[in-house]
């Protein structure tokens, strides 16, 4: 990690964005992070168990470290930590390591995020309600000293990104919800959910007719192990192992109506939930870069050509100069779109266009720039790139890939971005075939 006592430093993580207790956080994740993640991160990837090193990993730092409670309320025993600064800073640090292992903890938070947002910021009772009721009956799990996982399960095979594409307004979600007297009834599959298959709690996007759109949208809280869920295999993955995807499967699973919210509310926690992400997937990208860069400068440093490093002459230093400028981009980024997050009050709500095109155009663009950037450091490296390590010559540039595939990908955000300028229908349906939904706020 950056030196705190420098001025690169505090230009990096200026005042204005990072409090004290803010940069105390990070430090102690960059120690865990040098002392527990960098020495084993090339074997990684060869855990397919988990059981070696990934869940020791993730026990020390979501149980010992606290990091699986942070979405909790304190007076359910939990942390409380509200900033997405904060949560930002975390995806950067882990993800200077390896990309899977903080995938795997941010979907924790993402999991919970939808009952604690509802309980502490709802204007709606009924969101309130269903919000109260979801931590008074999940978040004990979390605050254990046991490895939890949760999952965020919207992803569909026969419809992918779409669902995460807000313009067509759920009626592409084909897991259906029905109601049998005090009782929800699921039915449906989902897929590539993150932390699917180790899950010990989901937070299911549903709706009771897909023709209904919005109206019939149903976010379900359900805990696993579960009568009617299932699973398939953990996909055999090339990238971000540290995260575990498995196919989940619901046959006529029964719930207590208390564990679901349906209609437009439910879609204003789905939809803020969604776009809190985005700035953590910036940091993401931020932390692979960071860990692409800081072995190279190694490297370069060693051998010796016309009298002096290699890393000292003119061609050489060029890449870790561009690499250094998209690092500060990133970061900048990431600190400047959680910042009115942070504050509501001042800056409105997440859902917007205005908003919903800043985040996703901002992820879709420096997701390219880190998947250009991370690939060709082995310009930088030479023959060196072949000797330096697995994480450098393999996982990065296959992880970096990744970022530019969630949350919808890139052609999505840079669509969104486009709303910010004028109005453009890029729904599954065609111009003007969707009632909009008016957005509210969570």
């Amino acid at each position: 990690m950056l030196n705190q006592d420098t001025q690169w430093y505090k230009l990096h993580y200026p005042d204005s964005f990072v409090g004290d207790e803010q940069r105390m956080i990070q430090r102690t994740l960059a120690e865990f992070v040098d002392r527990g993640i960098m020495p084993v991160r090339h074997n990684i990837d060869d855990d397919v168990t988990h059981e070696e090193m990934i869940e020791p990993i993730l026990k020390g730092l979501q149980v010992d470290l606290g990091w699986q409670k942070s979405m909790v309320p304190k007076q359910c025993g939990g942390n409380e930590m509200m900033s997405l600064v904060t949560a930002a800073l975390k995806q950067e640090e882990l993800s200077r390591a390896d990309d899977g292992i903080s995938l795997a903890s941010a979907c924790v938070d993402w999991t919970l995020t939808p009952a604690t947002m509802a309980y502490f910021f709802a204007t709606s009772p009924t969101t309130k309600v269903w919000g109260k009721a979801a931590l008074d009956e999940f978040a004990p799990k979390f605050v254990e000293d046991h490895l939890r996982f949760g999952c965020f399960s919207m992803s569909e095979v026969q419809s992918a990104c779409d669902i995460e594409n807000h313009l067509n307004e759920a009626r592409l979600i084909w897991t259906k919800a029905t109601r049998s007297g005090n009782e929800w009834v699921i039915n449906g599959a989902k897929h590539w959910a993150s932390d699917s298959g180790t899950a010990h709690l989901h937070c299911l996007a549903c709706n009771m007719d897909p023709d209904s759109g919005v109206d019939g949208f149903t976010l379900i809280y359900i805990p696993e192990p579960w009568p009617g869920v299932s699973h398939g295999k953990y996909e055999a993955k090339c990238e971000v192992n540290g995260d575990r995807n498995a196919s989940t499967y619901f046959h006529n699973a029964r719930v207590p109506k208390e564990w679901g919210l349906q209609g437009l509310e439910a879609w204003d926690v789905f939809l803020n939930n969604v776009v809190s992400a985005f700035a953590m997937n910036i940091a993401n990208c931020t932390g692979m870069m960071q860990g692409a860069v800081d072995v190279p400068l190694e490297y370069p440093g060693q051998p010796v050509v016309g009298g002096k490093p290699i890393r000292e002459h003119f061609p050489t230093a060029m890449f870790p100069g561009e690499m250094i400028g998209a690092i500060s981009v990133a970061r900048g980024t990431f600190l400047e779109l959680c910042h009115p997050f942070d504050n509501p009050a001042v800056y409105g709500s997440w859902i917007t266009d205005s908003m919903v095109a800043k985040a996703r155009s901002s992820l879709s663009l420096l997701a390219r720039m880190a998947n250009d950037l991370i690939p060709r450091r082995m310009e930088f490296m030479g023959s060196q790139g072949l000797c330096a390590g697995r994480a450098l010559r393999e996982i990065l540039p296959r992880d970096i890939a990744v970022a530019k595939r969630v949350l919808g990908g890139v052609q999505l955000g840079f669509f969104s971005g486009r709303r910010a300028l004028y109005e453009m229908d890029f729904s599954s349906f065609g111009l003007s075939k969707l009632k909009k939904a008016e957005a509210g706020t969570v």
